[in-house]
């Protein structure tokens, strides 16, 4: 993933004069769980974030291989603040549609919101995915592959009253002709549901760690407007959600959108960051030895490259999603252990990088850790604390 791109995802404008806002040199991949060292260590490359002059689009200058996404595991998908999201989001969907309604999940990873709406009583839905998680479901409505290439023929020419797309957009490399199809495959009177990142929550709250090198777009409630409206779609509602530090939930119709304002051009992220790497290297500082790291998503290994000191200092990480026991974080050599091993041998010290769960991971901490045991929380406002030191936050 070193090529440069060469136009703006979003108006086509050459990319070559953008703005730079930073950049890591040389960053582990994230969301890429190799089962070996040697497997794991060439996983990283560089992550430039910048943008365009023209549309004001924030963007990566990189481009890279979408056949990543084969060996790509969601690690989030795991908390329990991850699935009250979707149980509620399949409940807005029973409220405003009949159980007779035909629906089409782009992005479905493991399935899970399929089998919820399921369980509400709709009978007509399909999902694709190319990750790791969807090769591993044998349902029918089920399909591993790229969107809209791999949907089966017996549904490439249907029409569906919601189409759904999750956390999406901004991993795909070519997003104007990607949100066409998405379009081409609504009814007449059908709605596209789009939830992506919301890059204004980012920057407000300093998540740096949201960027990552699979994440090529970044959306605002502005520019996510503007790319629907390049297929002919218009803004009938919008909300920010409260998950993975603030998400983007759009719902799109055919029609014509209105005139939509330039998106602000954004100052001293550069200053931010550094503020950011900072305080980084002030908590590896202060890493006490035997310290291990919590959450192995996508977030953990970004804060890595700005900081590789914190990898140094680590021993291994834990996380609650079973299917990364037993691996490693990509471009490093940290090993990725099971939560139950967490409590079975409690370490002296966890760094906490799970920062969107904090609340929930602290709450069953307390109930299985010892009260001694020391926490950083990355980002936080928080030096390292004892356990029961933590109730401000629980």
């Amino acid at each position: 993933m070193t090529a440069l791109a060469a136009t703006c995802r979003l108006s086509g404008e050459p990319l070559a004069g953008a703005e730079l806002l930073f950049e890591i040199a040389d960053c582990p991949l994230p969301g890429i769980y190799p089962a070996s060292v040697a497997g794991s260590l060439p996983l990283r490359s560089p992550l430039r974030v910048v943008q365009s002059r023209q549309s004001g689009f924030v963007q990566l200058a990189h481009v890279f291989d979408s056949a990543l996404y084969q060996q790509y595991s969601f690690a989030g998908g795991g908390s329990q603040a991850y699935r009250r999201h979707l149980e509620s989001f399949a409940d807005e969907i029973a409220r405003r549609f009949p159980k007779t309604a035909a629906i089409l999940e782009v992005g479905c990873g493991d399935g899970w919101l399929l089998r919820r709406l399921r369980e509400l009583g709709f009978t007509d839905v399909l999902g694709i995915d190319p990750s790791r998680a969807a090769r591993g479901q044998t349902e029918s409505y089920l399909v591993s592959g790229y969107f809209p290439q791999d949907i089966p023929a017996s549904h490439r020419h249907r029409r569906f009253d919601l189409v759904i797309s999750r956390h999406v957009l901004e991993h795909i490399e070519n997003p104007r002709p990607f949100v066409v199809a998405l379009a081409a495959a609504l009814a007449t009177d059908g709605q596209l549901w789009l939830e992506v990142p919301d890059l204004d929550s980012t920057l407000v709250r300093d998540l740096w760690s949201n960027f990552y090198q699979l994440h090529c777009n970044y959306f605002s409630s502005v520019t996510l407007d503007q790319m629907a409206a390049t297929a002919g779609l218009r803004c009938v509602a919008g909300t920010v959600v409260e998950v993975f530090g603030g998400s983007l939930l759009r719902k799109y119709v055919h029609g014509i959108a209105p005139a939509l304002p330039a998106p602000a051009r954004l100052r001293d992220v550069g200053g931010r960051v550094e503020a950011f790497r900072a305080h980084l290297s002030q908590l590896a500082r202060q890493i006490p030895a035997g310290t291990v790291g919590y959450g192995a998503a996508e977030r953990t290994a970004v804060t890595l490259g700005f900081a590789p000191e914190l990898a140094a200092a680590l021993t291994c990480l834990h996380d609650g999603n079973p299917l990364l026991a037993g691996r490693y974080l990509a471009g490093t050599t940290l090993p990725i252990h099971g939560k139950e091993a967490l409590f079975q041998q409690p370490p002296p010290v966890i760094l906490l990088f799970a920062i969107s769960n904090v609340t929930e991971i602290l709450v069953e901490w307390q109930q299985r850790l010892p009260a001694d045991v020391i926490i950083g929380i990355v980002g936080g406002e928080f030096e390292f604390q004892t356990l029961g030191t933590f109730k401000s936050l629980i």
